[in-house]
């Protein structure tokens, strides 16, 4: 992997890490270890740190420091954590349960028919591999992942839903996503989870940017099931983590 990169100023009290422009796995495992890290040194002067597809922005308090002192002491952490950041990196897989088609799916037969295929093998291709979390955004918790085959790639709505329930799974172009809380979108949907995926009380998801997301098909009995048990808060996440080199 490439580890060029450029520090450069975001306004008077942010600078971003930049490296090469592109949407890569293991790019953006480093980026994600490198924001462990700095989190760790708890350094006074670091108000925030905003990781996304290629960049790390670090907000930075003006009153403890100025830009160029911050920039040298940037460089110098680069110099040291960058290389050993990338060599190992662990791989937490998270499984979301999903009930797909019917009223938790309503685009499932329209992805269907784009790729030419059954609704079965359409779950069959969404359950069968694991999609990286690139970044949350847009709503609390919505996780950007990726990526689905090229065959059920579909693009988004022309004119999106003005209400999306919560939980719901859906496909945009080569990214999947889940929908943490009602809301408008446009996402092709094509199932739903039973977990609560947002909690305003524990804003903090259980899955995170870096994580990967394994979907588990499950029927409307075991939705229903998972459903009760996440409301009483006595469901138990499914996680696993191995070893990676930072490549998929």
């Amino acid at each position: 992997m490439n580890l060029d990169y450029k520090v450069i100023p975001v306004g008077e009290r942010a600078i971003m890490i930049d490296f090469p422009e592109k949407i890569d796995v293991a790019q953006n495992q480093l980026i994600h270890a490198l924001a462990d890290e700095l989190k760790k040194l708890n350094k006074a002067e670091i108000m925030d740190l905003i990781p996304a597809y290629h960049t790390l922005t670090i907000d930075f308090d003006p009153f403890q420091t100025d830009f160029q002192a911050f920039k040298f002491w940037v460089q110098d952490f680069l110099a040291a954590h960058l290389a050993e950041a990338k060599k190992t990196i662990l791989k937490r897989v998270v499984e979301i349960p999903v009930c797909y088609g019917g009223k938790f799916g309503p685009d499932l037969i329209d992805v269907a028919k784009f790729a030419g295929v059954t609704t079965d093998e359409v779950i069959k291709m969404h359950t069968s591999q694991l999609y990286y979390i690139y970044l949350l955004g847009f709503l609390p918790g919505f996780a950007y992942a990726g990526f689905v085959e090229d065959q059920i790639a579909m693009p988004r709505l022309a004119k999106p839903r003005l209400k999306i329930p919560a939980g719901s799974v859906g496909i945009a172009g080569k990214q999947t996503g889940m929908y943490p809380v009602t809301s408008p979108g446009g996402w092709r949907l094509i199932g739903q989870t039973p977990l609560k995926l947002y909690d305003p009380k524990s804003p903090v998801p259980f899955y995170h940017a870096g994580d990967w997301l394994k979907f588990i098909a499950v029927s409307v009995a075991e939705f229903e099931k998972i459903k009760q048990q996440a409301i009483r808060g006595d469901y138990q996440f499914k996680t696993y983590i191995k070893k990676d080199r930072g490549e998929e």
